[in-house]
């Protein structure tokens, strides 16, 4: 993802991350074939993931960004908080891989939205960084045996929440307060990320 994210920008045009990352979580769905739920079954709550990441390609399409696209964010949040409450309504759709396919759509999502953004000219290049973070901290942590992936944190979820938000201000755009509030909510992810990766060496020792 990091080098789709880079020849994307390269090239200024968000939709090589998008399918980059589609795939990516294509490939995710089949590793996990017959362990989506306890039940074995793909389950409600991972079929509305799948309708977020068809947003984000669509998002990375549009021509250009604009109340619309604040739409589509503010749809793809919703779906996020619907998935959520489906799989607490049916625990025994709950599981590991729900809980990643969910937060690795979110990622995309910031990764891909943020370079359609600064494709756009609507933000600088720096609303790049809080969607390289995922991606750079997961390749840190693979790479190193002396690193375990930290647990998700209510800190971390909150920050993740603002981050997206941020996005669908910035798409509007709500004049003249949408940069400051992206640049704040990007600093907060910087932040979120090193707190994670301090955690990690805690986590492996």
């Amino acid at each position: 993802m990091l080098v789709a994210a880079g020849a994307a920008r390269w090239v200024g045009d968000a939709r090589l991350a998008a399918a980059a990352g589609a795939a990516a979580l294509s490939v995710l769905v089949a590793l996990f074939t017959g362990r989506y739920t306890p039940e074995g079954r793909f389950g409600g709550a991972n079929a509305i993931t799948v309708v977020r990441v068809g947003l984000v390609v669509v998002l990375s399409a549009l021509r250009e960004v604009g109340p619309f696209a604040a739409l589509l964010v503010a749809l793809f949040m919703a779906l996020d908080g619907v998935d959520g409450w489906v799989a607490r309504r049916a625990p025994s759709t709950a599981s590991e891989f729900g809980a990643r396919f969910d937060m690795e759509t979110d990622a995309l999502f910031v990764l891909a939205f943020g370079l359609k953004l600064a494709q756009d000219g609507r933000l600088g290049p720096w609303i790049i960084v809080p969607g390289l973070l995922r991606y750079a901290y997961a390749a840190v942590v693979s790479v190193s045996p002396r690193l375990g992936e930290a647990p998700r944190s209510s800190f971390g979820r909150a920050v993740a929440g603002l981050m997206m938000t941020s996005l669908g201000v910035s798409a509007w755009p709500l004049e003249p307060i949408y940069a400051p509030i992206a640049f704040v909510a990007s600093a907060l992810v910087v932040v979120s990320f090193a707190r994670s990766l301090a955690q990690s060496v805690v986590v492996r020792a």
